[in-house]
């Protein structure tokens, strides 16, 4: 993981935590850069767990602008996925399975 992968994901996960306060359970990293697979054009997985969701699309509007900001001051672009804590624990589809298997907490 590179240095600005680093400080992008510590400063989203402080903000996330201003912004959602006990409802966020975790954030990780997976995907490419999790399995130090990344080249200079992959984009920056990350899994935020909330202790429940609601509306996938009113979170993806809570935090387009922090993802963009985030994105554009570390030079990097973040690719956000939600997940409610239950799913996150017990689902049992490919993508929570891979997902939990290689990832990183931030």
């Amino acid at each position: 993981m590179t240095d600005s992968v680093s400080h992008a994901l510590t400063e989203l996960k402080e903000r996330l935590e201003r912004l959602y306060g006990g409802r966020l359970k975790g954030v990780y990293l997976f995907g490419s850069h999790a399995r130090n697979e990344a080249d200079e054009e992959s984009d920056v997985d990350v899994l935020i767990v909330l202790d429940r969701l609601e509306n996938y699309s009113r979170e993806i509007g809570r935090t387009s602008e922090l993802i963009s900001e985030l994105s554009l001051s570390h030079g990097i672009t973040i690719s956000r996925v939600f997940a409610s804590e239950e799913q996150w624990r017990g689902a049992q589809t490919l993508f929570f399975l891979n997902a939990r298997e290689e990832a990183i907490p931030a």
